[in-house]
């Protein structure tokens, strides 16, 4: 049996390479016709073939976590101090925890929401 030396495999992975390009250049082309709202701007594609090597779009896809966590704590911290406050009968100015509970369910967006 021959060994097939480095510039043969060199030669079949330039050639996988190049024949995964042009079936990317290919997809993107049928998601233009399928979908021409779409900006064509170096959006990722719908079948998510580049977002496993372009750090770029792998990247934009972990903003979106951070912040809903951030977001999550501040709603968690404000409702412990909610429930402390609520358990200590501490108030601010002439706001306790029963007042602000009763502007929120009397308010036209939550009342229904709460009452059923």
């Amino acid at each position: 049996m021959n060994k097939v030396n480095t510039n043969k495999k060199l030669e079949l992975v330039r050639a996988i390479r190049m024949q995964n390009h042009y079936n990317r250049q290919l997809f993107r082309s049928r998601e233009g016709f399928l979908y021409p709202e779409l900006p064509q701007s170096r959006q990722p594609e719908l079948y998510s073939l580049e977002a496993e090597n372009d750090p770029a779009l792998t990247g934009r896809d972990k903003g979106g976590g951070s912040s809903f966590r951030l977001r999550f704590v501040i709603a968690m911290a404000l409702l412990l101090l909610f429930i402390l406050c609520d358990i200590n009968q501490i108030s601010y100015g002439n706001e306790t925890t029963d007042t602000l509970f009763e502007k929120v369910v009397s308010s036209p967006d939550f009342g229904d929401f709460l009452d059923g």
